[in-house]
């Protein structure tokens, strides 16, 4: 760094420990007897973290430029996340808040923040963003952690040590807890969804113990769509809005500049003349990103998301450094083909996408390559030149510290979508049987979507197929002859497939006393006979919904939802929208009910007996267990189109069609 920048950023570092850091120092040294360190020590490491964390996230990594140093600052567009305020009378007002400086009716106002939302919306982008205007607003001290890291042998406060240390000198755990506690401190909490399913119980209950412990101080989580983020019940979510039209033009004139090929005049004008089926790319950030890689390669702009990232590889691999004039095709170290080089690849994606880890350490993305080649009919190469190339020549990956990570998740499903389609053969069926059938199969979401894409068909007659094979199951268990109207039975059924309800009376603060609330709940059940398995507090608290009732009483509506249920609603509302039902509970019409007066402890089933089930209750049931979410409606599959699309595929047998192509 030059002489003239290390000025600058310490002109930014020490108003930030001098009037914010310093106090808190003195502070515990006064309060505390701490041996082995002094104020000026600590107040030293604290100067040289801040230091080191602000230029780190200053640069980025982009793919449009892979050799560059990259200010965030020049690429930087600025997104706006929301949220749905709620006022008294079930008014709704949609609230934006722009993320272009660390913005006060985010955080403070907000003590406990979530940014929810799907890949490449820029939620990481946003939280580098604000670690930035964190200290160059003097607001208070940053912590950023990707919770990927956090595992048994690396607890939250063990990261912010390691972070917090110089070489050589490792600042104490004791003193860092201490500074917490004081209070000001701004933990931006990365990649809830990229916690390794190894690591996820830990980790989750990790989180939620230091939060309750660091009470006083900002917490910000980021992640894709999760159901356990349910389990911060008291965060505020928030969602990262779409871009703009305008706001996709300005970010690809931004990479303009910086590239020799002036392409975004061009590129606009084709995508303004370009029909509705092209907007998803400029709601996107990192595919708006890929619109101008691919583009710069080939004048073409694809309708399908697959060809899309397709069109993405070919650019890097023939044409890799566009910052450059001309077009720096690099001789690639391993000597493959394009062809063979992405059949290696796909099978790279697909077993690091089965490890479910973010991050490898050589040795294993090694292993990866290595299992990738016995894929392969025989191909021939070095495995650490294969590893050189995916590093520099057709930059799919990226150097994180000592290890190695994809340069966006959506790449690796990506390929590993492919992979399945074409490498697997005869194995593609148990394969997909197995991820649909897997406990946590809301990980292979994005991969699915893509293989529906890239395979329709192929998708039908498995996924979708196993899918409406269950419900039908389901339909002929519980769809039994009650005195009530059709449609009514099969809300119910639309409702309460795959997933199971409980209700009861209680305090909502009693919810997050483990001990306390883990006693009344077994005592009310096993009063009721209802047959209850043994109650997983965690597992429960994940899906626990407040319903404001009769006054003075609240109603917990707990929702164990089954993994393979949720990810493949999922995956239809973006694929099969017609085969799902939306379905909406107004709160208005459903508080004037007489069942707010009842001591409500229940469990949703259809056996007659149940008092929930009787006439006058049936549909009232109905309509509490579609009130989970007072914000957006519930989809559900829808009963008739459900059972009329299964027949249509149990009629058309691949097999058979197969068969045909023989028949000459």
């Amino acid at each position: 760094m030059s002489e003239f920048g290390e000025s600058i950023l310490k002109n930014l570092i020490l108003p930030v420990v001098k009037d914010i850091a310093l106090p808190k120092i003195q502070s515990i040294f006064k309060k505390f007897q701490i041996r082995n360190t002094d104020e000026e020590s600590v107040e030293k490491q604290l100067h040289e973290y801040l230091k080191r964390r602000y230029t780190k996230f200053e640069t980025i990594d982009t793919l449009v430029l892979t050799n560059s140093p990259t200010k965030l600052e020049d690429f930087y567009q600025p997104l706006t996340v929301s949220y749905l305020k709620r006022y008294e009378g079930e008014k709704v007002e949609k609230k934006d808040i722009k993320i272009d400086r660390y913005p006060g009716e985010l955080l403070p106002l907000h003590k406990k923040v979530i940014i929810e939302d799907t890949a490449g919306m820029g939620k990481s982008t946003i939280i580098k963003k604000l670690f930035l205007s964190i200290i160059e607003q003097k607001v208070g001290i940053p912590v950023l952690i990707e919770l990927s890291r956090i595992k048994e042998k690396n607890s939250i406060l063990k990261e912010i040590q390691n972070q917090m240390s110089s070489i050589g000198k490792k600042i104490n755990q004791d003193v860092i807890l201490k500074l917490i506690n004081e209070g000001n401190f701004i933990f931006l909490f990365d990649g809830y969804d990229e916690i390794a399913l190894a690591d996820r119980e830990f980790t989750i209950r990790e989180l939620h113990s230091f939060i309750e412990k660091a009470g006083d101080n900002y917490f910000l989580i980021t992640s894709r769509p999760e159901e356990s983020l349910a389990s911060f019940g008291d965060f505020q979510k928030f969602h990262v809005n779409p871009l703009e039209k305008k706001e996709a033009y300005e970010l690809l004139k931004k990479y303009d500049k910086q590239s020799y090929h002036k392409i975004a005049d061009n590129l606009i004008n084709e995508l303004k003349d370009s029909d509705e089926s092209l907007e998803e790319y400029l709601e996107n950030p990192f595919l708006v990103s890929l619109l101008h890689k691919s583009y710069e390669y080939k004048k073409d702009i694809p309708l399908k998301k697959t060809q899309f990232y397709e069109q993405v590889y070919d650019a890097l691999f023939e044409a890799h450094d566009l910052s450059k004039e001309g077009y720096l095709k690099r001789e690639k170290y391993s000597k493959l083909h394009k062809d063979d080089f992405q059949q290696v690849l796909r099978g790279i994606a697909y077993f690091s996408s089965m490890a479910n880890k973010i991050e490898y350490d050589k040795n294993t993305i090694i292993q990866f390559i290595k299992k990738a080649k016995k894929q392969t009919s025989g191909l021939q190469f070095k495995n650490s030149d294969y590893l050189k190339d995916l590093l520099n020549t057709v930059p799919l990956f990226k150097k994180a510290g000592n290890n190695f990570k994809w340069a966006h998740k959506s790449l690796q499903d990506y390929f590993a979508a492919k992979f399945i389609q074409i490498d697997t053969k005869e194995n593609r069926i148990p394969i997909l049987r197995k991820i649909f059938e897997d406990e946590e199969n809301q990980r292979f979401y994005s991969i699915l979507l893509l293989y529906c894409e890239l395979d329709t068909k192929g998708f039908e007659h498995t996924i979708l197929k196993w899918f409406l094979t269950k419900f039908k199951n389901y339909v002929e268990i519980n769809d039994k002859s009650f005195s009530i109207k059709r449609e009514i039975i099969k809300r119910r059924i639309e409702c309460n497939f795959g997933r199971d309800y409980l209700f009861l009376s209680v305090d909502y603060e009693d919810l997050y006393n483990e001990e306390t609330f883990i006693r009344f709940f077994n005592k009310s059940f096993n009063k009721k006979n209802l047959n209850i398995n043994k109650f997983n507090f965690f597992d429960y608290r994940q899906y626990a919904f407040i319903i404001d009732g009769y006054p003075n009483t609240d109603y917990i509506l707990f929702l164990k939802e089954s993994k393979l249920f949720s990810t493949t609603i999922n995956i239809l509302k973006n694929t099969h929208i017609d085969l799902l039902k939306k379905d909406f509970t107004d709160f208005n019409k459903l508080k004037k009910s007489e069942v707010f007066s009842r001591k409500l402890i229940c469990k949703v089933n259809y056996d007659k007996t149940n008092w929930i089930n009787s006439t006058e209750y049936f549909d009232i049931f109905n309509d509490l267990i579609s009130y989970r979410n007072p914000q957006q409606y519930n989809y559900n599959l829808n009963y008739d189109k459900a059972l009329e699309k299964l027949k249509k595929l149990e009629k058309n047998n691949p097999e058979k069609e197969k068969n045909e192509l023989l028949d000459w």
